[in-house]
């Protein structure tokens, strides 16, 4: 990669850290025709929400002529088309935004995903924007999703950005709605694969 390169990369993953003091704040690369190349799986409209918010000030920073975003929803990954699309832009992006909420475990498609493109992905510089949905920002399962996460960035040699949100428990009356969204398409899935537990899957050994 050519050294201006490697510079404007730099440059533009600075953009989706959080903000700073206005006095500090981050300059957009100025180099003519650059493109950020974002690509993005949430779990829900509120894991959307998130991310497009983390992507915004990136956005609208650099232009929204220089940033080009692809977006998946987790439940879709299960559909073969949708999954292979979902790896080429995990392939070709600059950064790679996951929005989850934090879990024991995350959703199998993901899983399979990110074991999709990890091994495949040629060292360059970039970044993995973790948006992380969090009831306490300590719990065991915030940990245990940020520190998953940060394995596929340390993996991938991508600059780890995490961002976590508060995200209050709900009863479960008024929690069966989201949960039911969260589901999605992948409550269709083959059954051999509907209801099966991603806990001793090998996520090309990241659990090591």
């Amino acid at each position: 990669m050519m050294p201006h390169r490697v510079k404007s990369m730099k440059n533009a993953i600075q953009l989706l850290v959080p903000p700073v003091p206005s006095d500090q704040a981050a300059m957009a690369p100025d180099e003519s025709g650059y493109s950020l190349n974002i690509a993005g799986v949430y779990q829900d409209s509120v894991t959307k929400e998130w991310a497009m918010q983390t992507c915004r000030r990136a956005t609208q920073l650099a232009g929204d002529e220089r940033i080009q975003n692809t977006w998946f929803h987790a439940s879709y990954l299960s559909d073969p088309g949708m999954f292979l699309d979902a790896v080429r832009a995990a392939l070709a992006a600059d950064v790679i935004v996951i929005a989850v909420h934090a879990a024991e475990e995350l959703p199998l498609d993901l899983y399979v995903w990110i074991d999709a493109w990890l091994p495949r992905r040629s060292a360059r510089v970039g970044a993995l924007a973790a948006v992380i949905g969090v009831a306490e920002p300590l719990d065991p399962k915030s940990l245990r999703t940020r520190e998953y996460l940060q394995a596929v960035a340390r993996r991938a040699k991508l600059d780890f950005v995490p961002h976590e949100r508060q995200w209050p428990v709900l009863p479960a009356a008024a929690s069966s709605q989201e949960a039911a969204e969260r589901a999605g398409p992948a409550a269709q899935a083959p059954p051999e694969l509907r209801g099966r537990s991603p806990a001793g899957y090998d996520h090309c050994g990241l659990n090591e």
